[in-house]
């Protein structure tokens, strides 16, 4: 039954996703992923990035591997695609998705992207989709081009059984009769997702139309129908990309895009970064306290089991998840005194027994 499942708790109620420290899916503003169809050099990876950021773009796409109908066309650049990306994320700073073809390559992927994309390809390789899940990192998860909608949520159902709450999903184009364009941009089957789930939904326009003269008009349409971003396949020279050319925006073409959607480019000044940065340390404070107030919980009932407030293999444990799960933005040494703090702060709490907040 579809109210069993997990894609369908709180259902029209989006959750937010996060990747990495800065790009929220599900947010007020809309997520806007751009980059060029297939990593073909660092000169190209690397201008392309600067370009999307300048113009305004939350996040950098970019494939590595990449699944081609032919055996004989470009299949990417493999682990030097993936090192060219993370190249890329160090000089712009945007956090970067890419493809996944095999479970084989899962470790290598997640150790170089901030998310994974699960392509149209492989929505049902439900092997892929189990192990993607158990990686440490968000995942994006593109409709296949024949799947309908209720196929595409149990896909997402194999992602969410495995407790990766970080899905999103992305709409980019199902077959068709019509032979015009590449794909069918199936907007009301992705409004139809955002209703029916708890997901974040976007649109792929670039794959959904296949035509480059389409592209913009349809991103307007994806956003002004409410849905939550856009991933847009954007190259600096798009005549002689090595994939996707005829669908593939111009980086003027994007700034133009950009500027008509009204998503300006972040501004880069000391007073506006200051102001970010105190926003972020106002969640980061609200969640310590969430967390203080668990912890008076957890020490209650470690006084009722008779348990010792250190646990040390469960703090193992925990500093063990948390860097598979961090960025490269912070170095494993960081995040451990970080978390040595906040959990010795937690043992305090515990050993306290009171919950934070309540007075003496």
């Amino acid at each position: 039954m579809a109210g069993e499942l997990l894609v369908t708790r709180d259902a029209g109620m989006t959750r937010e996703v996060a990747v990495g420290f800065s790009v929220r899916f599900g947010g007020k503003e809309p997520v806007v992923i751009a980059g060029p169809c297939s990593v073909e050099s660092e000169a190209q990876i690397i201008e392309s990035a600067r370009a999307v950021r300048a113009a305004g773009a939350s996040m950098l796409r970019g494939g590595a591997f990449k699944p081609r109908t032919s055996p004989y066309s470009f299949q990417g650049l493999g682990q030097e695609g993936l090192r060219l990306l993370a190249k890329a994320r160090e000089e712009t700073g945007l956090p970067v998705v890419t493809e996944v073809l095999d479970p084989a390559d899962l470790p290598l992927v997640a150790e170089h992207a901030d998310m994974l994309q699960i392509g149209a390809r492989n929505m049902q390789n439900y092997s892929l989709l189990r192990q993607a899940a158990r990686a440490g990192r968000p995942v994006l998860l593109k409709r296949g081009p024949g799947a309908t909608l209720e196929e595409w949520l149990h896909a997402a159902e194999y992602l969410l059984a495995e407790g990766n709450e970080g899905v999103v999903l992305c709409e980019r184009g199902i077959r068709s009769f019509e032979t015009y364009t590449r794909y069918t941009l199936d907007l009301p089957s992705a409004l139809a997702a955002k209703q029916r789930t708890h997901l974040p939904v976007i649109a792929d326009p670039s794959h959904g139309t296949g035509r480059r003269e389409l592209v913009a008009p349809m991103s307007r349409a994806s956003l002004a129908a409410g849905l939550d971003g856009l991933m847009l396949e954007v190259h600096p020279s798009p005549d002689s990309a090595l994939s996707d050319a005829a669908q593939t925006l111009s980086t003027e073409e994007f700034q133009g895009l950009m500027a008509s959607l009204r998503i300006a480019p972040g501004t880069d000044d000391l007073p506006s970064l200051r102001a970010a940065v105190d926003e972020v340390d106002e969640a980061i404070l609200d969640l310590l306290w969430r967390r203080m107030e668990l912890s008076g919980r957890i020490g209650a009932a470690k006084r009722q089991l008779g348990l010792a407030v250190h646990q040390a293999e469960r703090e193992v444990a925990i500093l063990g998840r948390l860097a598979a799960q961090a960025s490269q933005a912070l170095a494993p040494e960081s995040l451990a005194r970080i978390w040595e703090a906040i959990l010795g702060a937690s043992r305090a709490v515990q050993a306290d027994g009171r919950a934070a907040g309540e007075s003496a």
